[in-house]
């Protein structure tokens, strides 16, 4: 997604065999510095369970803006 002036980063994963090595914190830094460049705001979204990816976000620098709340819906049986 790129709202206005923001751009979106979106599935930073990582093989759970290779994690804990710095690769995530490496990419996202990688990423984050070229959306700075262009003068826009990096965002990201993230489960708020997800306590391993939103230390790894704060320790980038970012932090929570919103919390956003969404109902899936599916085929009834």
């Amino acid at each position: 997604m790129k709202p206005g002036n923001h751009t979106e980063i979106t599935a930073v994963c990582v093989h759970p065999d290779h994690r804990g090595r710095g690769h995530a914190q490496a990419l996202l830094g990688a990423v984050a510095r070229g959306i700075v460049a262009r003068g826009e705001i990096p965002f990201l979204h993230v489960f708020s369970d997800n306590d391993s990816a939103i230390a790894l976000y704060r320790r980038q620098g970012m932090e929570i803006r919103r919390r956003l709340y969404v109902t899936m819906l599916g085929k009834a049986a």
